[in-house]
C-alpha cells in the first residue's frame, strides 16, 4: 500500500506542476505528447496496478493512436479507474514510444 500511495502522491505532484506550467504558457497543446514524468507517473499509478510493465513495454511501438484509444476503452470497461484526461495522454504517450523506451520499460 505505501507504494501504491507514492504512486499517487507522485502522480498528484506532476499533475500539479504540469498544470502549473501549462497555465504559464497561454495554452495547453493536446495533439502533443505529455512529459516522460507525467507518462511514467499515470503508468506508475493506474497501468502497473493490474499488469506487469512487461506487458505494456511489449506492446510499445505495435499500436496506432487508433487501437490504443480502443485498449483504454476496453480497460476503462475492466475497472480501470481512468478520467478522459488521462486516457488521452495515456493514448498520446504510449502511441509516440519506441518499443523498448524506458519511460515505461524500466
Amino acid at each position: 500500500m505505501g507504494r501504491k500511495r507514492q504512486s499517487l502522491l507522485y502522480l498528484f505532484l506532476v499533475v500539479i506542476i504540469f498544470g502549473y506550467v501549462s497555465g504559464c504558457n497561454g495554452a495547453t497543446k493536446v495533439e502533443t505528447s505529455p512529459s516522460e514524468a507525467v507518462c511514467t507517473a499515470i503508468v506508475d499509478a493506474k497501468c502497473v496496478t493490474c499488469h506487469y510493465k512487461t506487458r505494456i513495454c511489449d506492446a510499445l511501438g505495435t499500436k496506432s493512436v487508433r487501437k490504443w484509444k480502443k485498449t483504454m476503452k476496453f480497460m476503462v470497461k475492466a475497472g480501470a479507474q481512468l478520467s478522459q484526461d488521462e486516457q488521452n495522454k495515456l493514448v498520446a504517450c504510449l502511441s509516440s514510444l519506441p518499443k523498448g523506451s524506458a519511460v515505461v520499460c524500466r
